[in-house]
């Protein structure tokens, strides 16, 4: 007889994201190493006790280590959920979820097909955050990217970079574009245009923004195409094409999902993948991609993945060229 486990894994991780949100406002892992009574003393909470509850489930989490008496950050605590880190986490563990109301509408979203009026217009206005919160990785990704391309000999650094869905500006910062254009919604531009003061900058729908078709050198796709329904994805991916040189390189980086098949593990080894797809879905007319879908887009265009890297640990990168191989 089987048990309810799969049930609770499922319900447990509702909570143990909220302990983590609740650590993160609270500053649980700045203050750290100490005892529960110096960190609820640091950290403005009325009873030690429950401090030490949170502590408990924390370490659980394999977030924090105790010597019995004080905690102390676990590594992965100490790179990713401490402020000052370069390599914090902590703005996406307060929004890459997106809207919070996207979740408990999410039965509703996909009975309507659309998530409600209110929770896209929640999203719209928490981009500026969430792209600041994805600005430290998604730089050392384009830093990665760069070097690949050098090294294949399919970028020497020059000539026009043109990023859709500029986002913070990270990849234009990553790749170091001399030459460079960023395209994305008025009030997300703001934060790019801080970042990268020598880049152009086109406010709107990157699907609408004139653009000059064959002159760009590299082209980039990073973490839109998934928040689209599938018909402007690959109008998108058209028009990407359409903007490059005839030597040029497309950048799509994503979190692609698992083909439809038979074999369950292929969903359990791509949780991570599946969840954001879902998390697109809770406050995007998006649902996530698969590596097939993007390569029949690509080879119903006459182009082609000329290289797939992962510069930084679940972060795919298609290098996509024009033509046959």
């Amino acid at each position: 007889m089987s048990g309810p486990a799969p049930v609770w894994d499922v319900i447990n991780g509702y909570a143990a994201y909220w302990a983590l949100h609740a650590a993160v406002e609270l500053g649980l892992f700045d203050h750290l190493p100490a005892t529960s009574a110096e960190l609820a003393e640091a950290t403005g909470v009325a009873d030690p006790a429950d401090v030490t509850l949170l502590a408990q489930l924390l370490a659980a989490k394999g977030l924090l280590e105790t010597d019995g008496e004080r905690w102390s950050n676990s590594p992965a605590a100490e790179r990713f959920l401490v402020t000052g880190s370069p390599a914090s986490m902590v703005g996406l563990v307060r929004h890459s979820p997106g809207p919070k109301q996207g979740w408990p509408e999410l039965a509703e979203t996909i009975r309507n097909g659309r998530p409600a009026e209110e929770t896209a217009d929640a999203l719209n206005a928490l981009y500026p955050e969430l792209v600041a919160a994805t600005a430290a990785t998604q730089a050392a990704v384009a830093r990665g990217v760069a070097a690949e391309l050098r090294t294949r000999g399919l970028w020497d650094g020059t000539g026009l970079v043109v990023d859709l869905g500029c986002g913070s500006g990270a990849w234009l910062e990553g790749v170091g574009a001399e030459n460079a254009i960023g395209v994305d919604l008025a009030h997300v531009v703001p934060a790019a245009r801080a970042r990268v003061p020598g880049a152009s900058f086109l406010e709107g729908d990157y699907l609408d923004v004139d653009l000059p078709a064959g002159k760009a050198n590299v082209v980039i796709l990073a973490h839109v195409l998934r928040a689209e329904s599938d018909e402007r994805a690959e109008a998108l991916l058209d028009k990407a094409l359409h903007l490059l040189a005839d030597a040029g390189v497309l950048l799509v980086a994503d979190y692609f999902r698992p083909p439809n098949g038979e074999d369950t593990t292929t969903y359990a080894d791509a949780v991570h993948d599946l969840t954001l797809a879902l998390t697109m879905r809770a406050s995007t007319p998006g649902r996530g991609l698969s590596e097939q879908t993007l390569a029949a887009w690509c080879a119903a265009r006459g182009a082609h993945t000329d290289a797939v890297v992962e510069p930084v640990p679940r972060q795919r990168v298609h290098l996509i060229k024009r033509g046959t191989r």
